[in-house]
């Protein structure tokens, strides 16, 4: 029994029992203080000592509950969420995976995402920033950091980002991401260019960079452009129903005639 009573009250959990003690006693006054200020007047909520001790406790609880889950389980609860599309949610476990390990490219993306679609574009920012620095060649990390940034309204700062990695990559995907912002920006002009060299960087190969110069060649009235486009496109792949259905929707009928040889 004597032996029982000397391991209860040794060194080590005496000490943990005393800083346990103390964090419950401090909460308690910060939410005891809290409350009276937040509730100041004839009509002041009063609550009393242990009412304020069980908030005390509850919230120690949590965070040591948060402290103890391992980050695979926030992981597989914030990939619920999200599949759900409950963005909040998803929000609360992929900060604590970040938390915990930082360099979690995927769960930074995830996390920036999960704040656009909750219109939180400054956070959104951070998180995929944190992201493109771990991963610049990912291209959905670039997609989603540009769209976070277009939300922001840092025109500047996304003309900067999207040329310098259309300049860099020299790709299809790179230089139509440039010019649909362009086009979102009002700049019309650096958003033919971009949809120019798409198709020479192309050479023919797909209708996409085809199809975008339809939309803008549209966008700024110059309907006969758009139709010459959607011919190319045609020429390009006869079989795309997005190609033929857009050409039937400016009054042309689909048909080996109606073919274009692919260029600028």
């Amino acid at each position: 029994m004597a032996s029982e009573v000397k391991n209860i009250a040794s060194p080590g959990r005496v000490v943990l029992w005393k800083t346990l003690r103390w964090k419950v006693l401090r909460l308690s006054f910060f939410i005891l203080m809290s409350v009276r200020i937040s509730h100041c007047g004839a009509n002041a909520m009063k609550l009393s000592f242990p009412i304020v001790l069980t908030l005390a406790l509850s919230t120690l609880m949590v965070g040591c509950s948060n402290a103890q889950k391992p980050a695979t389980a926030f992981q597989r609860d914030a990939e619920r969420h999200f599949k759900r599309g409950e963005f909040a949610e998803a929000v609360d476990n992929y900060q604590n995976v970040v938390n915990r390990f930082p360099g979690n490219w995927e769960a930074q993306y995830f996390l920036g995402v999960c704040h656009l679609e909750l219109n939180r574009t400054y956070e959104a920012r951070q998180a995929l920033e944190i992201a493109h620095t771990l991963r610049p060649a990912n291209d959905e990390v670039a997609a989603a950091l540009a769209e976070a940034i277009f939300r922001d309204g840092d025109e500047n700062q996304l003309y900067s980002f999207l040329r310098e990695r259309a300049q860099s990559k020299q790709d299809v995907t790179s230089y139509l991401r440039l010019a649909h912002y362009s086009i979102e920006m009002g700049d019309p002009d650096s958003a033919r260019k971009a949809i120019e060299t798409a198709i020479l960087l192309d050479n023919g190969e797909s209708v996409l960079p085809y199809l975008q110069a339809a939309s803008f060649s549209e966008r700024i009235g110059d309907l006969e452009q758009a139709v010459t486009r959607l011919r190319q496109a045609y020429g390009i792949d006869p079989l795309d129903e997005a190609v033929k259905n857009r050409l039937r929707d400016l009054g042309e009928i689909p048909g080996p005639t109606l073919a274009l040889p692919p260029g600028i």
